[in-house]
């Protein structure tokens, strides 16, 4: 009767570990590419993935590096990835110019004083004995 019960618990558990393949690596690219898609944060992101052997290289532009941080985190959390390489750039969006001073003002009722671009007022007084 023993012997009976380990060779269903052993039949049982080839099952079960013959049910669990890996995925193909283009089944495997697909998930991490829509997972990559559905994250709020990365969905105008430029990404891209190639897996071999279960090792998925991903490529591609983000704003930030707390994006390509969280890229690497949600392919690394794909069932069947073995190791995960992390080459996306980080591209910051282009600053907006930076405003310039407004000329002082003149007080209520003076004209204002006129200078060329070219100018430098000056700022030292001269003194005359």
């Amino acid at each position: 009767m023993m012997r009976r019960a380990t060779f269903a618990l052993l039949a049982c558990a080839g099952l079960a570990l013959g049910c669990q393949r890996e995925k193909t690596d283009s089944a495997l690219n697909a998930e991490v590419l829509a997972r990559l898609e559905h994250e709020p944060t990365l969905s105008t992101s430029q990404l891209a993935a190639r897996t071999e052997q279960g090792h998925v290289v991903l490529s591609g532009e983000v704003a930030t590096i707390d994006q390509r941080i969280l890229a690497e985190r949600v392919t690394d959390k794909v069932r069947g990835v073995k190791e995960v390489t992390n080459q996306i750039q980080v591209q910051p969006a282009a600053e907006p110019p930076r405003a310039q001073p407004a000329p002082e003002a003149a007080p209520p009722g003076e004209p204002a004083p006129e200078t060329s671009p070219d100018e430098v007022p000056s700022t030292s007084q001269e003194t005359q004995p």
